[in-house]
C-alpha cells in the first residue's frame, strides 16, 4: 500500500455525509486538492478518526500529507475489545455493530472503488463513538490512548526505515543449508531403503510403517501421523525420526528465510516488512514479509540468519533484550515470596529452582540441573502440562508430573495463581493483563476436555504474555521519546519478542546504548527489577 499514491480520499463529516475527492480527475489539478487536504488532515486542532491508522499514514505520506490529532482507529479499538476476531474490516464491523450492510448497487456516476471508499469513511465515522464508549466501559481507555494509538506512528517509522540485508551472507547460508539437506536426505534414504518425498507427511508415514516403527496415531484422513510430537517420541529409539525432524526444520528455514528474504529486498537494499498490531491474541506485535518473530533464537542456524541483517556503512546495530521478562512477571503477578525474593536480590532463579526443586547438591550437579530448571521455569510460565514438559526435558510423563508437583510445592504462590486464574476466566469469561488488556475465553466451560484445557492454559498465560506485550510497547514509546529528546540519529528498526533492534551511527553508539537501557529498565515500575541485556555489532548476530 505504500508504493503508490492514492487515487482519491474519502472524508465523512457526519452520519451519512461522506465525500470522495477524486485526486486523479480533480478539475483544477491534483495539487489543488492535495494542498487543502493536507491543511485539514494536518490540523492539530481538528480531531480525526480513521480505520487502519498505520496504512493511512503510509498512503497519505505518498501525497506529502502527515495527519495530526488522530483520536481513534476503529480497527485498533475493535481489536482491543476482542483480540480473537479473524477480521477487523470496517464493513464487517459496521454490519456487526451498526447493523448496516454495504450497498448492493453502486449509484450512477461512481466507480465501485470510489463508492466503497466513501462508504467505509461513513462506517468509520459512525463506528468510532460506539467503539470508544465500549473501550471506556471495559476499562481499556488507558491502554488504547497511552499505548496502542501512540505506537502507530512509531511502527510506521520503523517499517519505513526497514532493515538492511547482506545478500552475500544469505546466499552463503542458502548454499550451506542446501549441502546439509543433501547430507540428511542421503542418510534418510539409506535407512529407509528407498527414495521418497521427505516433505510429504503421507510418504513419511508410509516409510515409517514399512520400517514397523510408526506411532499409533492417525490423522483425520486416516494416514499415519508424523507430527513433531510423534516423531520426537520415536526419535528416542529410531535415528530416522530425528533425521526427519532435522530435515523439516532446515527445509523450513531455507524456504522461509534464505530463499524468501532476497525477494523482499527493496531498491534501497533494505527490507520493509509489516509490523502488525491486530493479529496476536495476547497483544504481542507480529511481523510479516518477513516474519522475523519465528527465527530460532538459540540455534546456530537461527544465528546465521541474523548475521545477514546489517547496518548502513558507518553505523552499527544495537540489540536491547529484556532478561527473563516472563519469569519476572510471573513473580510480580503471582506474588510468590520465594520468586520475588530471588529477583529482588538479583539471584539466579534457575539455580534456585535447580536446588529447591531438583535437589542439586554440588557445582557439577548444579550445572546439569540448572539446564533442566531453566526449561521447567519457562514451561511453567507458559502453563505447560506434564506431557508437554516430558517432551521438552526428555523424561517420562509420570516424572514430569512429579517435577510439576515439586515445583508447585516450592513456589506456592505460583500454584495459587495457576489454580485461581482459570476460575476467574470461568466466572467472568475473560482475564486481563496488569494494564487491563483483555482476552475472552468462550471455550473455558466447554464440555470437550481438550478445548476446555486449552482455554485454561491460555487463560493462565494471558496475564503474563499480555503484560509482557504491554511493557515492551511502553518501552518502545519511552525509548523513542528519549532518543528524540537527546536529538540522536539512532533509530528503532525492529521489535522481536522482548528485544528491540536499533541502527545507530558508530560515533553515538555508547550514548545511545546507555539511553536505551535506562529507558527500558525504568519503563514501568514492578515489584521486581527489570534488567536489559544490550550490545552492539556489525550485524544482528554479533550484537549478542
Amino acid at each position: 500500500y505504500a508504493k503508490k499514491p492514492p487515487l482519491g480520499v474519502a472524508i465523512a463529516t457526519g452520519a451519512g455525509a461522506s465525500f470522495y475527492i477524486d485526486l486523479e480527475n480533480f478539475a483544477e489539478g491534483k495539487d489543488a486538492a492535495v494542498t487543502p487536504l493536507g491543511d485539514i488532515l494536518g490540523n492539530g486542532f481538528l480531531e480525526k478518526v480513521t480505520h487502519d491508522y498505520k496504512c493511512n499514514l503510509a498512503v497519505l505520506n505518498k501525497l506529502g500529507i502527515a495527519p495530526e490529532a488522530v483520536e481513534d482507529d476503529t480497527m485498533l479499538a475493535a481489536y482491543l475489545l476482542d483480540s480473537s476476531r479473524s477480521s477487523y474490516s470496517a464493513p464487517l464491523l459496521a454490519l456487526q455493530t451498526l447493523g448496516q450492510e454495504i450497498a448492493g448497487e453502486i449509484p450512477e456516476g461512481w466507480t465501485e472503488n470510489q463508492y466503497r471508499t466513501a462508504e467505509r469513511a461513513d462506517f468509520v465515522f459512525q463506528l468510532a463513538p460506539m467503539l470508544r464508549k465500549k473501550i471506556q466501559e471495559d476499562g481499556l481507555e488507558e491502554i488504547y490512548t497511552k499505548i496502542e494509538l501512540p505506537l502507530v506512528p512509531l511502527l510506521y517509522e520503523m517499517e519505513t526505515a526497514g532493515l538492511k540485508v547482506d545478500v552475500d551472507a544469505l546466499k552463503g547460508f542458502s548454499d550451506f543449508v542446501s549441502t546439509e539437506l543433501e547430507t540428511l536426505r542421503e542418510k534418510i534414504y539409506a535407512i529407509a531403503g528407498r527414495e521418497f518425498n521427505i516433505g510429504s507427511p503421507k510418504q513419511v508415514g508410509e516409510v515409517l510403517q514399512e520400517l514397523n516403527i510408526a506411532g499409533g496415531k492417525k490423522t483425520a484422513t486416516g494416514q499415519t501421523s508424523t507430527s513433531k510430537d510423534i516423531l520426537t517420541e520415536l526419535a528416542e529409539k529410531y535415528e530416522i525420526a530425528q533425521l526427519i525432524i532435522d530435515y523439516r526444520e532446515l527445509d523450513k528455514l531455507k524456504a522461509t528465510y534464505a530463499d524468501a528474504l532476497p525477494k523482499l529486498i527493496d531498491d534501497d537494499g533494505r527490507i520493509h516488512g509489516n509490523l502488525n498490531q491486530t493479529v496476536a491474541v495476547t497483544g504481542r506485535l507480529s511481523s510479516t514479509d518477513p516474519n522475523l518473530q519465528n527465527i530460532p533464537i538459540r540455534s546456530e542456524l537461527g544465528q546465521q540468519i541474523r548475521r545477514a541483517f546489517i547496518p548502513e556503512k558507518g553505523f552499527k546495530l544495537i540489540s536491547a533484550d529484556y532478561s527473563q521478562l516472563e519469569l519476572r512477571l510471573l513473580a510480580h503477578i503471582t506474588r510468590d515470596e520465594r520468586m520475588l525474593d530471588a529477583f529482588q536480590k538479583g539471584e539466579d532463579i534457575h539455580a534456585q529452582t535447580a536446588v529447591l526443586v531438583f535437589g542439586a547438591k554440588d557445582e557439577k550437579d548444579l550445572k546439569e540441573k540448572r539446564r533442566l530448571a531453566k526449561i521447567v521455569n519457562f514451561a511453567i510460565a507458559y502453563a505447560v502440562e506434564a506431557y508437554g514438559l516430558s517432551q521438552r526435558v526428555g523424561i517420562s510423563r509420570s516424572e514430569a508430573k512429579k517435577v510439576i508437583e515439586d515445583y508447585y510445592e516450592t513456589y506456592k504462590g505460583v500454584r495459587k495463581f495457576m489454580d485461581e486464574t482459570p476460575e476467574v476466566a470461568r466466572k467472568q469469561g475473560f482475564v486481563t493483563s496488569i494494564y487491563g488488556r483483555r482476552r475472552y475465553f468462550p471455550s473455558i466451560n466447554d464440555r470437550n476436555f481438550n478445548l476446555r484445557s486449552r482455554a485454561e492454559r491460555e487463560a493462565i498465560n494471558l496475564p503474563i504474555q499480555g503484560t509482557a506485550s504491554d511493557i515492551v510497547k511502553i518501552a518502545m514509546l519511552k525509548v523513542d521519546e528519549a532518543i528524540r529528546r537527546e536529538n540522536l540519529q539512532t533509530r528503532m528498526i525492529m521489535q522481536v519478542h522482548d528485544e528491540l533492534l536499533f541502527e545507530s551511527p558508530a560515533a553515538e553508539v555508547e550514548k545511545a546504548m546507555a539511553i536505551i537501557k535506562q529507558a527500558m529498565e525504568t519503563a514501568v515500575e514492578l515489584d521486581v527489577p527489570l534488567t536489559v541485556e544490550i550490545g552492539a555489532g556489525e550485524n544482528w548476530m554479533t550484537t549478542k
